[in-house]
């Protein structure tokens, strides 16, 4: 099965709406790891999301996923901002020229994106990052649709895998960023990165692209 660039526009409409939800969660964790300034970054970005889906007139998913990363890049500058806007840019080099996304193609997202993670942000799974739930969420959603073909099934699997990867966190010592300087004193609470990463699983396990 095949997804236009319509249903797309509709799908990263809805991400956006759901990363301004989050703003309260996150920043109240990243308080307590970092500067505080996750949830305020992740709501900027994800109104710019709306804002460019909403006067894009791209055609192409390429095109659309660079103008998504460059406003989310612009409006949140900070370092998971520029990682995630670096990976929807690693996402549309894939798709170039193309006016649908297979289910296939979908599947590879996340691996593209935690990829990109991994050579620009120089992180590595157990740092206490991001990729502590994206990477379980890769392999689970690769896992699951190549047994059973069905992508819905596969997403709903792949997101209790990035719940696990990120309440695993909590007891990690962080290795990168601001949180790196708290020491043992981070060990009990997740990753702000990692939760993030589990309530997209959520939220792409219950959305409909049709």
């Amino acid at each position: 099965m095949e997804y236009s660039t319509t249903a797309v526009r509709t799908c990263m409409y809805a991400l956006g709406k759901e990363l301004i939800s989050l703003q309260d969660e996150l920043t109240g964790l990243d308080s307590k790891l970092g500067d505080g300034d996750l949830g305020v970054s992740m709501a900027l970005g994800g109104t710019a999301l709306c804002e460019t889906i909403e006067s894009s007139s791209a055609k192409t998913l390429d095109t659309l996923l660079m103008q998504c990363a460059s406003s989310f890049n612009k409006a949140a500058p900070s370092t998971l901002g520029t990682l995630l806007s670096m990976g929807m840019r690693a996402i549309s080099w894939k798709l170039e020229g193309q006016e649908s996304i297979t289910e296939a193609q979908l599947v590879e997202i996340p691996r593209i994106l935690a990829g990109e993670i991994v050579l620009k942000g120089k992180a590595k799974p157990g740092d206490k990052t991001i990729l502590d739930a994206l990477l379980p969420y890769s392999d689970a959603i690769e896992a699951h649709y190549a047994a059973s073909g069905n992508l819905r099934e596969a997403a709903i699997e792949a997101a209790t895998a990035a719940k696990a990867g990120a309440e695993a966190t909590k007891g990690m010592v962080a290795h990168t960023g601001r949180a790196r300087w708290l020491g043992e004193r981070n060990k009990e609470y997740p990753d702000g990165g990692a939760v993030l990463c589990q309530r997209i699983a959520d939220f792409l396990g219950s959305f409909r692209l049709t």
